[in-house]
């Protein structure tokens, strides 16, 4: 199967194929028989959007010079093989999820909010997803983006059997900040959306960590560059608690008139998204089921 999928680039035959870690995707690294590793991943049938929006940020985030992988071949026909895949480059690494009792994870969890400040400084013509080919139905302004956002969110979260009450303190809490927040946007800027240390990679040279790679832009699209430092900085300290504070010393200013607010408005959002996407997968079989975000958002509708 390798080798029929890697043939029209005339690089070399898979001598070992290796499973890796790859989310939603199946994900293999292809060791060539001409010292060349590839990575092939492999998408269902409706992942095809993913595999869009990936490619697309991928690109413009390699334009400028970060380290992320370069897209091979992208293969949507099932002529060669039977499902949707693509293939790009190796990055050397280990995750920094698999390094995090490393003695120089910090300086990792620097170099992540460096590279973080760094993407953000790929502005984008408008708001919205991304497509192959850019933006698809983009958006001028960061308020009516959000809003958009927001009160599909609220409807998803009352959909998947959320507390009607706790779904309208939210919406009151997200009310209120909404004006004093979102029009402050500096304008769209190129967003990960999924950054945190299990799509980092990082080499070891001496005993000192490198980030060496950033991967998986599925979710990527443009939007306002503290949502997608809120995401980072929400899903770093779900798998690894403690990361945040190096992440914000290594990106720097947040370029917002209230950036606590901010930034809690944002994690809002990104928390009443993620729980009704961990709903809709499965993963928690009832609206009832123990999460720290569900817990988080109690305490959030409780406090403010």
């Amino acid at each position: 199967m390798a080798n029929h999928a890697i043939a029209p680039l005339d690089l070399g035959k898979a001598s070992a194929v290796i499973p890796l870690a790859g989310g939603s995707a199946d994900v293999f690294r292809l060791d060539l028989d001409t010292d060349i590793a590839l990575v092939l991943k492999v998408y269902q049938d409706d992942e095809t959007k993913i595999v869009g929006s990936d490619s697309y940020a991928t690109a413009r985030a390699h334009a400028v010079g970060l380290p992320v992988a370069r897209y091979l071949l992208v293969d949507h026909s099932r002529s060669r093989l039977p499902f949707r895949y693509v293939v790009t480059n190796y990055l050397p690494g280990l995750t920094a999820g698999s390094l995090r009792n490393h003695r120089d994870i910090a300086n990792l969890y620097k170099q992540m909010g460096s590279l973080l400040r760094s993407m953000h400084t790929i502005g984008m013509s408008a708001y919205g997803r991304f497509d192959t080919d850019g933006i698809a139905d983009p958006v001028s302004t960061n308020a009516e983006f959000v809003r958009s956002r927001l009160d599909s969110a609220l409807s998803r979260f009352m959909d998947y059997g959320a507390d009607p009450e706790l779904a309208a303190r939210l919406r009151d809490i997200a009310e209120s900040d909404f004006d004093a927040v979102v029009p402050h946007s500096r304008g769209a800027v190129l967003a990960h959306d999924d950054l945190h240390p299990n799509n980092i990679l990082a080499t070891e040279t001496d005993g000192l960590l490198h980030l060496s790679g950033l991967v998986d832009f599925g979710n990527a699209h443009a939007a306002d560059a503290i949502s997608d430092l809120a995401k980072c900085l929400f899903c770093s300290e779900h798998d690894a608690p403690g990361s945040a504070p190096y992440i914000l010393e290594g990106y720097g200013p947040i370029d917002h008139p209230d950036p606590a607010r901010a930034l809690a408005f944002y994690t809002l959002l990104h928390r009443l998204t993620m729980w009704s996407w961990l709903r809709r997968i499965g993963v928690l079989s009832t609206k009832d089921a123990p999460i720290d975000i569900l817990d988080d958002l109690k305490r959030t509708a409780v406090v403010v």
